[in-house]
């Protein structure tokens, strides 16, 4: 019997260049598996999220279709990767149950998480968030997308180097072409003597100096490197593409770092 996608979840995650959501899994509840089961539907995961297929009658429609009042619930759950370095979580706190649901989604689908509701059932152990949805008056597919932004944070650059502060000027440099949208401006800032960094990299690094350039404002977080950054000395660029801070990096809740270093004078051998 020939099948047709007449529902489709679909995940995407910012952080990722394909927009794809890897780290997470996207499962129906006891209760819907049991619906599906009884109207003969096949439940099929992806790459992209998950399809709800349903068997057709000789005239192309469903052999037996969902009832029109039917709410169908999901679970999203964390089955790796580093879901929640890379993601911006800040509309679930607060919310003990959080679930995504179609009212008042957009005419592209995307699905709103409901407001906080204390009555709500807890979420089984291990679920990230449900996904409730009403497909019955959709076209078909009925497609609806849950969409992740990526974290935010400020970039910081703590460069170790030989150069004497009056020796010339570092900066970090976005070589983005002019009018570049998202292009990146990096400040130098003193540092504190209770940096934990700059502390480490003194231990580490005696004799050397530390300079440190701090973003203006917060960079989403990427899994692509972004290759324009460059490390310069006056006009001259000395190293780069620098690499993009570590996200297990944090020096505080919203600044990822990176230490790299500029010798002016190569090493000296015996």
């Amino acid at each position: 019997m020939k099948h047709a996608a007449i529902i489709e979840v679909l995940l995407q995650h910012a952080f990722y260049t394909d927009l794809r959501c890897p780290d997470l899994s996207i499962e129906p509840s006891d209760a819907t598996a049991r619906l599906l089961r009884d109207h003969r539907c096949l439940w099929r995961t992806s790459s992209q999220g998950a399809r709800v297929l349903s068997p057709l009658d000789p005239t192309g429609r469903p052999f037996l279709p969902l009832p029109g009042d039917a709410a169908l619930l999901f679970y999203l759950a964390v089955r790796g990767g580093d879901f929640a370095a890379v993601t911006d979580l800040a509309s679930f706190r607060g919310r003990s149950a959080p679930v995504f649901t179609d009212a008042g989604a957009g005419t592209d689908g995307e699905l709103r998480l409901a407001p906080a509701d204390p009555a709500r059932p807890r979420l089984p152990p291990g679920v990230l968030a449900a996904v409730e949805i009403r497909p019955g008056g959709a076209p078909r597919p009925a497609r609806f997308l849950v969409s992740f932004p990526a974290r935010q944070a400020r970039w910081a650059y703590y460069c170790v180097t030989d150069l004497a502060p009056a020796a010339g000027e570092l900066a970090v440099v976005d070589a983005s072409p002019a009018g570049a949208a998202g292009a990146l401006r990096f400040s130098a800032v003193t540092l504190e003597p209770t940096d934990p960094v700059a502390a480490q990299i003194e231990r580490r690094y005696p004799g050397m100096r530390c300079a440190c350039f701090v973003s203006d404002q917060p960079v989403a977080a990427r899994a692509e490197p972004r290759r324009s950054l460059e490390l310069r000395l006056g006009p001259d660029r000395v190293a780069g593409p620098l690499p993009n801070p570590s996200l297990q990096s944090a020096a505080k809740e919203d600044l990822l770092f990176q230490i790299i270093m500029y010798r002016a004078q190569p090493f000296q051998t015996p």
